[in-house]
């Protein structure tokens, strides 16, 4: 029985699957069975056209299997195949022809909606940023304009996070002490965005954290009003003042409100708005530049000139006191200049050790560490026992034991010698004077810095060393151990006035910063600032030399223009000595030209209280210190540098643009024609040569921002343009301006000469243009001239 009912199952499956509009049995997976992929692919049940398109991740049939649609007429149906090849692939399905519209229809009215959308997303490809939004309120279009807003950000944000520790394996430590840390985390921000809202409102923004200066990042509102509104434009953010004349010039980089308004003919202009940049000038004739400059005298070139020993220092004055000629029996020969090695170089390096007391005649330290051998005057190595007894201690090159080994003499680091790692600098970094012995450096040391030097010098005919060369002591090839070497310390870790090394660094030496200086038309003079009596240019006090000039009291004049000694109330310019005009510089050619030397000359025994006017602190503290004396910082280097001929002038870095103005003789200039202008450079190069050719005063007025500065100053401004007469060969506008400047001090109390700006300035001016044919026809019937292009 079983048998017989087995069969008659198998049968009805064959013969169902054998009839065309049969439908199979569907199998169902197990419960107890699930799949095994995280994300599972769901194959559809059905026919494509009735299961809908389901999830686009789904995979899609294959090639070989193909789908039609067959009409029966003997049914009045629809049946849909899929087959592979010869084979069904799935069961046929049938629909009536109202079923089989309605699933079509569906199916059409979804492909002509993704077929309009596909095409919208195609033509607003990159807009999805900048959504354009309607307003359609009458007071929004009345105010704003056409009622759209318009938003277009650009920029990047860029993150960078990470973990920074560290762990000190020190058993002194305790444990937790040993390891710190803490997260890293920086974001840089550079943002552009152009915003509008209708067509009278922009909002242009750009920001930049990494900006280098203040004015790269603007902050802008600005508003338009069309041609029959009295408010005619409205700025707050970043703004500028622009002016019509040249007698109250303009500001361009301020940072406040500005309106402009028209009552008929007449233009209103007001601006209230801190200022962020200086006006300046600078002159040129003949292709050179001429500006005025000002120095006070605790503005010495600071760690960046010395004196190779004491003796040079003790002859200095005197060296100089004859110039142009040099009365010096000393001749430096040849110099080795070694610094701390901070840049990483890895050539022309050692350890070395500078020692103070080397070579000299009175040294710091007394017996019996250190013993005179000699009663010369002049330096060298065997002056004294130092040198000797430092060669004389074991293994007294290993840079592992030098330290002890000095300090085993009695010597203490920091004042009496330094060890450090140092480079070689090579010639061009450094320049020196062969008479005097000064040596003066291409870049300023750090206050930590070591300086140390070897030098061999004729004197009479023999010559003199001081110090160790480094050929003469070549490093050790047998051993990874560099041989020390020993040389004469100029300058130590630490400044300390009490110790003679001191003063080997010179103070009166003073950079102008104008690029090379041009001995024509330079103009220097020393003044003093006497409370409530002005600049003055000789000393009030004193018993002796009254009233005479205080450049010629410190033997800066004593020649004329033809260097015969014969004062002239001029500076003497003598290349070398008083003037470096590669490097801009001015020395002195006294050591202490505001303190002791100018003492020995307006006073015949010098008063204990010629300190409380001079500027001895200068030479006795540091330089912070000494400037904590405002009441002697009373000297000032005032004149005029004019560099070497040259069409290109350099005005300072990230000039405002539009904020250049140039004339030449009392002409003005136009930019793109008779001059360019780099604005990022800070460069104007004139183009005009005819102009240079002729000699003409060129004036060039400019806004220099002061970036660095903290000095707040407030500006107001105002301009009334009214214009009487407007056609088309003729035009007359009267205006005038009122500009007010004031600035805040930092304290209720400000030092002399530093009184905070609070000045006023208003003008009026007229304009008036019109066409004359009758001139320029007169003009054409000269043989020499044509109006003509």
């Amino acid at each position: 029985m079983a048998f017989l009912l087995l069969g008659l199952l198998a049968a009805n499956d064959a013969d169902a699957g054998n009839h065309p509009y049969a439908y199979s049995q569907q199998d169902t997976i197990p419960p107890n069975l699930s799949d095994s992929l995280r994300f599972p692919i769901h194959d559809r049940r059905g026919d494509g056209l009735s299961s809908g398109y389901g999830s686009p991740f789904d995979l899609r049939s294959p090639s070989n299997i193909t789908d039609s649609v067959v009409y029966d007429p003997d049914t009045r149906r629809y049946i849909l195949y899929e087959k592979v090849g010869d084979r069904y692939y799935r069961t046929p399905t049938s629909y009536s022809f109202e079923e089989y519209w309605q699933m079509r229809y569906r199916q059409s009215e979804v492909e002509y909606f993704q077929r309009r959308s596909n095409t919208t997303s195609i033509l607003n490809r990159g807009k999805f940023l900048k959504p354009k939004l309607s307003l359609t309120d009458n007071l929004f279009n009345r105010l704003f304009g056409t009622g759209k807003i318009d938003i277009s950000p650009q920029g990047n944000v860029d993150i960078m996070a990470g973990y920074q520790g560290q762990r000190i394996d020190n058993p002194t430590l305790p444990e937790r002490a040993r390891r710190n840390g803490g997260l890293d985390f920086n974001m840089n921000t550079q943002l552009n965005v152009n915003a509008s809202i209708g067509d009278k409102l922009k909002f242009p923004i750009n920001y930049n954290t990494l900006a280098n200066f203040d004015l790269d990042n603007q902050l802008k509102l600005d508003y338009t009003g069309k041609d029959d509104e009295i408010l005619k434009r409205f700025e707050a953010g970043n703004v500028n003042f622009p002016a019509r004349g040249t007698l109250i010039p303009g500001a361009q980089q301020l940072f406040g409100i500005k309106t402009q308004l028209q009552f008929g003919k007449l233009f209103v202009t007001g601006v209230i708005a801190n200022q962020k940049s200086q006006r300046q000038s600078v002159n040129l004739q003949g292709g050179a530049a001429s500006q005025p400059f000002l120095l006070k005298a605790d503005e010495y070139e600071e760690n960046r000139h010395f004196l190779l020993s004491t003796y040079f220092k003790d002859n200095y004055n005197k060296v100089m006191q004859n110039l142009p000629a040099i009365t010096s029996p000393v001749q430096v020969l040849r110099l080795e200049v070694w610094v701390t090695n901070r840049n990483g170089t890895t050539t022309e390096t050692r350890d070395i050790v500078g020692l103070m007391d080397l070579a000299e005649t009175n040294p710091f330290l007394q017996p019996p560490l250190v013993n005179v051998l000699t009663g010369s005057a002049i330096p060298a190595n065997g002056n004294n026992d130092l040198y000797s007894k430092v060669l004389g201690q074991p293994d007294a090159r290993n840079p592992a034991l030098v330290f002890n080994n000095l300090r085993n003499l009695g010597l203490s680091p920091v004042q009496d010698f330094e060890k450090t790692f140092a480079r070689k600098l090579d010639s061009t970094q450094y320049i020196y004077n062969r008479q005097v012995g000064m040596l003066s450096l291409s870049q300023p040391l750090q206050t930590d810095e070591v300086l140390a030097v070897a030098f061999q010098y004729s004197y009479n005919g023999r010559v003199y060393q001081v110090g160790e060369f480094s050929q003469d002591v070549p490093p050790d090839s047998s051993s990874a151990t560099q041989k020390v070497l020993f040389l004469k310390l100029l300058k130590a870790t630490s400044q300390r006035t009490s110790l003679p090394i001191w003063q080997l660094m010179m103070k009166n030496v003073y950079t102008i910063g104008y690029g090379q200086l041009s001995p024509s038309d330079f103009k220097l003079d020393v003044l003093y600032q006497e409370p409530g009596l002005g600049e003055k240019r000789y000393f009030p006090f004193g018993d002796k030399n009254q009233g005479a000039p205080i450049i010629s009291l410190i033997n800066l004049d004593r020649l004329n223009n033809q260097l015969d000694p014969q004062p002239d109330g001029v500076f003497d310019f003598v290349e070398g000595f008083t003037v470096n005009s590669q490097f801009s510089r001015v020395m002195f050619p006294v050591l202490e030209p505001f303190g002791r030397d100018l003492a020995t000359q307006i006073y015949n025994s010098v008063p204990a209280t010629a300190k409380d006017t001079l500027f001895y602190a200068l030479y006795d503290s540091i330089k912070a210190v000494a400037q904590q004396y405002p009441n002697l910082n009373r000297f000032v280097l005032k004149g005029l540098a004019k560099t070497s001929g040259s069409s290109e002038i350099s005005i300072g870095y990230n000039i405002p643009r539009g904020s250049v103005t140039v004339t030449a003789g009392g002409r003005t200039l136009q930019e793109g024609v008779d001059y360019d202008i780099n604005y990022d450079l800070g460069t104007i190069k004139m183009t005009n040569q005819a102009i240079l050719n002729a000699g003409l005063p060129v004036q060039v007025n400019f806004e220099n921002n002061a970036t660095f500065g903290l000095q707040q100053r407030n500006y107001l401004g105002l301009r009334l343009d009214y214009l009487a007469k407007n056609t088309i060969k003729e035009q007359l506008s009267i205006g005038g301006s009122i500009v007010r400047l004031g600035e805040r001090p930092f304290f209720t109390k400000v030092n002399y000469n530093e009184d905070p700006i609070r000045n006023t300035m208003y003008g009026l001016d007229v304009n008036y243009r019109k066409a004359m044919q009758r001139l320029t026809k007169l003009l054409d019937t000269l043989p020499f001239y044509s109006t003509h292009a």
